[in-house]
């Protein structure tokens, strides 16, 4: 149940539909060749509004992609990966650095915080690219999971491909 709650807040941040009115869509743009060659001991879950999730049977942790569009876009990435913790309690950034993802410009942040009193720990990835924004994100229990699991969510950003 805490993975549940800790995924739908998440996704209210990112996940919305329809057209160019200013609301946010999914994008089209993405080939995800991950969704096809799930390594063990990651298994796909129920999505809530994500573009694609995944739970590392093992850490328990959780992998989501997000994506999200609208025409006009121009937003800040680090405001944008920041807005996708609004809302824990004790919020504490461990590192926050720009880097390159698929040739374009990302913001990576390291945090904790409390969901509903538990400790999580985040590592998201943030790119814009035509008018859309895409979120990788990590969530683990402990920031040994959030460290062992990286590898993976490398593998991840490099098999979901933006276009």
């Amino acid at each position: 149940m805490k993975y549940i709650n800790l995924l739908i807040i998440t996704l209210l941040f990112v996940a919305c539909s329809t057209n160019e009115t200013g609301i946010y869509k999914k994008s089209t743009e993405v080939v995800n060749k991950v969704e096809g060659k799930i390594p063990a001991p990651w298994k796909n879950i129920s999505t809530e509004g994500s573009d694609f999730a995944l739970k590392n049977e093992k850490t328990k942790s959780i992998f989501l992609f997000n994506s999200a569009c609208r025409k006009f876009e121009a937003s800040n990435l680090n405001t944008l990966t920041s807005s996708i913790l609004t809302g824990l309690e004790d919020l504490k950034f461990i590192e926050k650095k720009n880097s390159f993802y698929q040739e374009r410009e990302a913001a990576e942040v390291l945090a904790s915080g409390k969901l509903d009193g538990v400790l999580r720990f985040f590592k998201i990835i943030t790119v814009q690219k035509n008018s859309c924004i895409y979120d990788y994100v990590l969530i683990s229990t402990t920031l040994k999971n959030i460290e062992s699991d990286t590898p993976a969510l490398k593998d991840f950003l490099q098999g979901i491909i933006l276009k």
